[in-house]
Order: structure tokens, then sequence, then C-alpha cells
């Protein structure tokens, strides 16, 4: 294989490095949006779940007459509960995956150094040899 096509290669390595560094970049900020989103809804349903137990307290100083309606928000409240925690396991889910994506983005820009050095040794030989075949 001529240093040509080796050179062609290198660069066509180095310029998928570049575009999977730029979808790793896409997706890494789609995910904190995403976890922006996440947060918001939790924050939303610790809301709720605090404006349901003050319901339920009511509920309960109303007498017998409304045990029905306190179970039913007890429920809620407990759904709402469920949805916190389903909450936090993907929130915890979404940074492991961004842990992940992290340490693929620095893999890859490791890679692209690597391959950029290798790159600039390969035409600075070939500099050398045409030197050295214009002078020989």
């Amino acid at each position: 294989m001529s240093v040509e096509e080796r050179l062609l290669k290198l660069e066509e390595f180095a310029s998928d490095v570049r575009e999977h560094t730029r979808i790793l970049t896409a997706l890494i900020r789609r995910h904190d949006e995403r976890l922006d989103e996440q947060e918001a809804r939790g924050a939303e349903h610790g809301e709720q779940l605090r404006i349901l137990t003050q319901l339920a307290m009511r509920g309960d100083e109303r007498g017998q007459e409304h045990g029905e309606q306190l179970r039913i928000l007890t429920e809620l409240a407990v759904h709402a509960d469920e949805r916190l925690d389903n909450h936090d396991a993907a929130v915890s889910d979404l940074r492991a995956g961004e842990s992940n994506a992290d340490a693929r983005i620095a893999a890859l820009a490791d890679a692209q150094i690597r391959t950029e050095d290798a790159l600039k040794k390969l035409i600075e030989r070939d500099d050398e040899r045409r030197r050295s075949n214009g002078s020989g």
C-alpha cells in the first residue's frame, strides 16, 4: 500500500472519528435535555405529592364521610411516590449513560489525537523521503 493510500485511509479514519464525535456530542445534548425534562417532571411530582398529602389530611379531618376520597388520595400519593422512585431510577440510568458517553467521547478524542499524530509522522516521513530522493 502506497503512502498516499495510507494517508487517504488515515484521513478517512480521522473524518470518521470527527463525525462520530459530532454524533456523540449531539446525543449528549439531547440526553441533557431529556434529563432536564425528567428533573422538571420530578419537581412537579414532588409538588403533587405535597398537595395530595395536604388533601389527605383535610379529608381525614372531615371524618368518615370522606373515607372513600381519602383512600383514593392515598392511592394517588402512593402512585406519585412510585413515579418519583421510577424517575430517580431513570435519572440514574441517564447519568450512567452520560458517563459512558463521556468515556466514549474521551476515547474517540484520544484516538483522533493518535490518528492526527500518526498522520503528521507519515507526512513528515514522506517529506523526508522526497527531500532525500531530490538531493540524492
